[in-house]
């Protein structure tokens, strides 16, 4: 059965059109699309879609919306095989448009998809890009490492080194949303965004009936954020779980721009205060301005000078 599955895949993929005995339409045959001006149906086709060219977009689509993909993940939302699913991620993968993330066990879409001007944002890059300095950082100092992306209400967590920490005190991080008032992320961009957007939020903390801030509760926050400035990183509310960890947050700048944020969480009993800046804050902020410099170069339009360099000289 699993070889008639497979060869179903392939069939499914590499077999042409079959001819249809009735034509797709009532009315008159009209001329090709890139034949003579002036004589075609701008709203109908003058093809039948090429099913396979659809379900391979269908695929595509659908690793851009979820995010991290599992074969079973794209099997549920398109109902496409899941045999087919493997071999569409594989063409996908070798023209470059999707990777395996074995890390966060499923395939995600890379830069590549920019040529293609949909299902690519700035955000994902900078996570890309961001991604191999953080797994460095892990390898070195052991504790995981959490890239995220501010979100309406909240900060998501879009990528975490944990499955590869022996120290993660969690199974995983990816999916959760810190807030912008308790979290080391959401203090860090809060600390670090435009002035405007800053006035904005707090704005917005005011409203929040569950977070009931008072004029000393917002004053306290404001010295909070002032001191993370001077200091370059912003630390968890202690009173919040889980308390037997320490957090800092970090802002990964683009430009001028907050377009990430970076944290990594510590058990307390493991690295003490004094130990925190040698230990933990000065290998984050290396390894921040070193994605921070590979996105500057990126951004001058040095992309293909930045793949001809030596990785190791860039931290990848």
């Amino acid at each position: 059965m699993e070889a008639a599955s497979k060869a179903a895949a392939v069939i499914d993929i590499e077999r042409p059109e079959p001819v249809r005995s009735e034509p797709v339409r009532s009315e008159p045959a009209r001329c090709r699309t890139n034949s003579r001006r002036g004589l075609t149906d701008l709203s109908g086709s003058s093809y039948p879609p090429v099913e396979a060219a659809c379900r391979v977009l269908d695929v595509l689509r659908t690793v851009n919306e979820l995010r991290i993909a599992t074969v079973n993940g794209i099997h549920d939302s398109t109902g496409i095989p899941r045999s087919t699913v493997v071999r569409m991620l594989e063409t996908l993968m070798a023209e470059g448009y999707v990777a395996r993330d074995n890390l966060c066990g499923g395939y995600r879409v890379t830069h590549n998809v920019q040529d293609l001007a949909s299902g690519y944002d700035r955000v994902s890059r900078v996570i890309e890009v961001a991604r191999p300095f953080a797994i460095d950082l892990t390898r070195r100092i052991n504790w995981p490492i959490g890239l995220g992306v501010p979100d309406g209400d909240a900060i998501t967590i879009q990528f975490w080194t944990g499955t590869i920490s022996p120290w993660a005190h969690t199974n995983t991080v990816l999916g959760l949303r810190p807030e912008f008032f308790h979290s080391a992320m959401g203090r860090a961009y809060m600390a670090f965004c435009g002035d405007g957007e800053r006035e904005r939020r707090i704005a917005m903390l005011r409203k929040d009936t569950e977070l009931n801030l008072t004029d000393q509760d917002e004053r306290s926050f404001r010295t909070i954020l002032e001191r993370a400035r001077l200091d370059g990183y912003a630390i968890r509310d202690p009173k919040t779980p889980p308390f037997r960890n320490t957090t800092i947050g970090m802002p990964l700048r683009e430009g001028n721009e907050v377009r990430a944020l970076v944290s990594i969480s510590v058990f307390r009993t493991a690295v003490r205060c004094r130990e925190l800046h040698e230990k933990i804050i000065q290998p984050l902020q290396a390894t921040i301005a070193k994605i921070e410099a590979a996105l500057a170069f990126m951004n001058a339009g040095s992309t293909d000078r930045l793949a001809e360099r030596d990785p190791a000289e860039l931290g990848f």
